[in-house]
């Protein structure tokens, strides 16, 4: 499966390789996490509503002090697994910039794109996958694998993630309508979001 990066998750963590005498522990032998998360004080928390990760190796394209470089970019990724209790996604190696992804990476978070009512059947599209999310009170972070044209549905409205605009270009979402005119088929304005 090959997955385009649009945002990562506000929670990272790693695991170090074999053993402090190791000179590859915090590269080739380490593991790098994302998910989401909230903030709890100076820290991010996962309460995870749905647990869920992604993972890259240190061994792979990987480059924990350049995180925004890999924002753009396709990787080859595993298939959406449920192991250990939560969602989990390998990225295994960065593919070139002209390859046509079959998913993207999203994250939405409620103070940017409204609350998603996680309890609802009708907040997404059955095709979307949730990798993961978190929730405490009315903070909010979604991690999601979308295709182009697929909507999840907030607070604020419909959001959709558009074709990108010319080949070079990345998808955007975009707030499409509010939640009821959306459902009846009207039309309005289109805002394009920061996706984080």
């Amino acid at each position: 499966m090959l997955v385009k990066v649009l945002n990562f998750g506000t929670n990272w963590w790693s695991r170090l390789g074999y053993g402090v005498n190791d000179p590859c522990q915090r590269t080739r032998h380490a593991a790098y996490y994302n998910s989401t998360g909230v903030r709890c004080g100076r820290r991010v928390r996962r309460h995870w509503v749905v647990p869920g990760l992604i993972r890259f190796n240190g061994i792979g394209d990987f480059k924990p002090d350049s995180l925004d470089s890999l924002l753009g970019e396709i990787f080859l990724c595993s298939d959406l697994d449920f192991l250990f209790g939560g969602n989990r996604l390998l990225f295994i190696k960065k593919m070139p910039r002209n390859t046509l992804p079959d998913l993207h990476l999203i994250v939405l978070s409620g103070e940017l794109h409204g609350q998603i009512d996680l309890g609802a059947s009708d907040w997404r599209l059955r095709q979307t996958a949730v990798i993961a999310a978190s929730q405490l009170r009315d903070m909010q972070e979604v991690m999601l694998l979308m295709r182009t044209g697929d909507w999840v549905k907030t607070t604020f409205g419909f959001w959709q993630l558009s074709a990108p605009a010319s080949a070079d270009s990345t998808p955007a979402l975009e707030l499409r309508a509010e939640p009821a005119a959306f459902e009846t088929g009207a039309k309005c304005g289109t805002k394009k979001a920061r996706l984080l």
